[in-house]
């Protein structure tokens, strides 16, 4: 993080939040241990010791990237170095990645064109699975019904970390 897209002790509180989500929550085997700690132990301490901040640091959804500038740049953005940052909205994510898909889809003749609805849970997943290849060394296990779109996602996320597949 920098200090320039972290200006706020809420934005910083809101990130503290999206952090242990990611590194804690995300780990936890069943639904019902993740609700307790995104629902019940979270909110409870950042209502805590975090009063002033606690509306806004619990507001959803949690999407947080370095995908902002990613190209295709639009004419309204400037190229900026990737920076890890609160991307606000689905709607936001959602036409970064379909102007993304659109571009993959459009690049290489070898690459195999992708048909995807991107929902509001495609988007939360395509961002964590985003995070974990910027990561050094990072690593998924996947797990889900075959057919669900873990293949696709992670394709158009390692495009947009401009990561080549094989």
């Amino acid at each position: 993080m920098t200090k320039d897209k972290f200006e706020t002790v809420g934005q910083l509180v809101k990130l503290w939040r999206n952090e242990i989500t990611r590194v804690y929550a995300d780990r936890l085997l069943n639904p019902e241990d993740a609700a307790v700690v995104n629902e019940v132990l979270l909110p409870d301490v950042i209502r805590q010791h975090f009063p002033e901040q606690s509306e806004y640091a619990l507001t959803d959804p949690l999407l947080y990237g370095d995908y902002r500038f990613t190209l295709p740049i639009e004419e309204d953005e400037h190229e900026d170095p990737r920076l890890y940052e609160d991307l606000e909205s689905f709607d936001f994510v959602k036409d970064k990645f379909e102007r993304l898909l659109g571009d993959y889809n459009e690049d290489d003749e070898k690459r195999k064109p992708m048909n995807l609805v991107l929902f509001n849970d495609a988007l939360d997943h395509l961002t964590r699975i985003h995070r974990i290849l910027r990561m050094p060394r990072g690593n998924a296990l996947l797990i889900g019904v075959g057919g669900s779109g873990k293949q696709s996602l992670t394709r158009l996320a390692a495009f947009t970390a401009e990561h080549e597949m094989f």
